[in-house]
């Protein structure tokens, strides 16, 4: 057994019995499985093996669930919708059974559905068990740690490297494909810029800073013009909340400068290529994709195809228009995604599952905008307002990168609502604890607490 896989293990190991007696930490621990990938890190039984660190730190995690402290009220707009999501997605995957052009995909759909599951099951475990500021805190700096170190071993190698290879996460991992890697840095820099801005410590200030320089590095190496699109919406974004407009401007106007010119030339064509228009077989990929995945929802209003659909080649080109089927024979291997969230839930779910979804997301946006305006009209709220902005620019940077992307079932999202929904739950506690700026302090230390 590889050093490497020895380590993996033994640390899944040690942790298993911690999560069954401390749900919370085994939130921590799956959150940085999921997000760092420690095992596809090693070389033998940890990557290849029967070893799954996620299930084996997931089900001590449930168990100790039972007998941990957990927040209540959770009963709250955006739980209600992500439980209907999740609702609609079994619903589908059931109605599909009897719907005979969707035979050749029922039991990957099957599948698919128990992946999400997983993925909606640890997210309500989350929303459960972050019962304080603190424990928010650690989360979300648990989430930067794993994201901000994949970023640094990624950021190095293309720098060493001259740019001359294209960035992709770990293998085998939820954010393997670039795309995917640029959509997970993006949605990552809104929040190493806001908790940058609101740590009290200077190291950790640079740290934050110095690991979104990395995201961004990730983001133009992995060559991805999607990734690129949402980055310039995050930075439009955090520009236009930043306290000095005119100077930010002006810094993302030479990171502009810097960035076309020390780019490689192969990174340069791509790109341009795509601003002029030209189209490749990804874009012809898109455009197949999106035409029929609109037919499908015209076809099937209510429940769409249900997971899978559009790799399904049975049916699928069927639905596909046909002045576009030429690029679809054209394309080497067939149709592999639905190349945006919205259409891959058109598609999939019908117009109810889309619809959910972004209500949910709306819902997230609004719920951020009144916390806001509710921390700055209360001093003692004043932790929540970096909170508001990160999550809420997070979620932004998932719409805008994700209008290219088939990945609306992507856990990070996910996680990020369970996010809005605590920070929600934690300030309710504080209002109907009386705390105010007429509180006595010692009341302000057993809220915190």
């Amino acid at each position: 057994m590889a050093l490497r896989d020895a380590f993996v293990i033994i640390i899944c190991l040690l942790a298993a019995p911690v999560a069954l007696v401390n749900g919370y930490f085994g939130v921590l621990m799956w959150t940085w499985i999921a997000y760092f990938n420690p095992h596809r890190y090693a070389w033998g039984i940890a990557r290849y093996g029967f070893f799954q660190p996620a299930l084996l730190i997931a089900v001590p995690t449930l168990i100790g669930t039972l007998f941990a402290q957990k927040n209540t009220r959770i009963f709250l707009r955006e739980t209600i919708l992500l439980a209907s999501l999740w609702f609609w997605f079994a619903f589908t995957t059931f109605y599909i059974r009897f719907v005979p052009d969707f035979a050749n995909h029922v039991t990957d759909a099957g599948v698919h559905l128990q992946e999400v599951s997983k993925i909606l099951l640890m997210t309500f475990v989350t929303i459960l068990l972050v019962t304080s500021k603190k424990k928010l805190r650690i989360l979300v700096l648990v989430i930067l740690a794993s994201f901000g170190l994949k970023a640094l071993f990624a950021a190095v190698f293309y720098l060493k490297t001259g740019g001359q290879f294209q960035i992709w996460g770990p293998e085998g991992s939820f954010i393997y494909d670039n795309n995917d890697f640029a959509l997970a840095m993006n949605m990552t820099i809104p929040m190493f810029f806001f908790m940058a801005r609101s740590e009290s410590s200077t190291w950790m200030r640079v740290v934050l800073r110095g690991l979104m320089l990395c995201a961004i590095i990730c983001i133009v190496g992995t060559y991805s013009r999607g990734g690129l699109l949402g980055l310039s919406a995050i930075t439009l974004a955090i520009v236009a909340k930043s306290r000095y407009k005119i100077l930010s401007f002006i810094l993302v106007a030479i990171a502009l400068v810097c960035l076309v010119t020390l780019t490689t030339r192969t990174w340069q064509d791509r790109m341009g290529d795509f601003l002029q228009g030209n189209l490749d077989s990804s874009e012809n990929s898109r455009l197949v994709a999106w035409g029929g995945g609109w037919n499908l929802a015209m076809e099937y209003p209510i429940t769409g195809g249900g997971f899978d659909v559009y790799t399904d080649a049975a049916i699928f080109p069927s639905f596909v228009p046909r002045n576009l089927r030429s690029r679809l024979y054209g394309l080497s291997g067939g149709l592999h995604s639905s190349h945006s969230v919205y259409f891959e839930l058109l598609g999939e779910q019908g117009f109810v599952g889309l619809g959910l979804f972004l209500w949910l997301l709306g819902s997230c946006f609004t719920s951020l905008r009144k916390l806001r305006k509710q921390a700055r009209s209360n001093g003692k709220l004043e932790w929540v307002e970096p909170y508001t902005q990160m999550f809420e620019v997070s979620i932004l940077a998932f719409m805008v990168n994700g209008a290219t992307l088939g990945r609306a079932y992507f856990d990070f999202l996910y996680q990020i609502v369970a996010l809005v929904i605590i920070v929600r739950i934690l300030i309710a506690r504080e209002l109907e604890a009386g705390v105010s700026d007429a509180q006595p302090a010692e009341v302000m230390e057993a809220v915190a607490a």
